[in-house]
């Protein structure tokens, strides 16, 4: 008796354009993550753990998938406390008018 073929789900799978969460070169790690857009590794792992932005979990370390984690911060909101304006400098000559 014969085993049954194996069918190849390779041609099943759909692929996004830019949000293919199959292809790992989309995926960085915390430590990337957290230098590109200036915040901490556990903000990060924060956004993770809330499913804010997606991820795979690997042991202890995660992977994110960057267009996930650009669509979050595209769409937040900017709370908090305000930016401080930088004061502009006023160059007068002295003598003149």
């Amino acid at each position: 008796m014969t085993k049954p073929k194996r069918q190849d789900r390779r041609s099943e799978i759909q692929t996004t354009g830019d949000d293919d969460e199959m292809n790992l070169r989309k995926y960085v790690t915390t430590r990337q993550a957290a230098v590109m857009l200036g915040v901490g590794q556990e903000h990060i792992r924060k956004l993770l753990s809330a499913s804010k932005v997606k991820g795979i979990k690997l042991g202890h370390d995660w992977l994110v998938f960057a267009p996930s984690m650009e669509k979050y911060f595209e769409t937040k909101s900017n709370r908090g406390r305000p930016r401080s304006k930088t004061p502009q400098l006023e160059v007068k000559s002295i003598g003149q008018s």
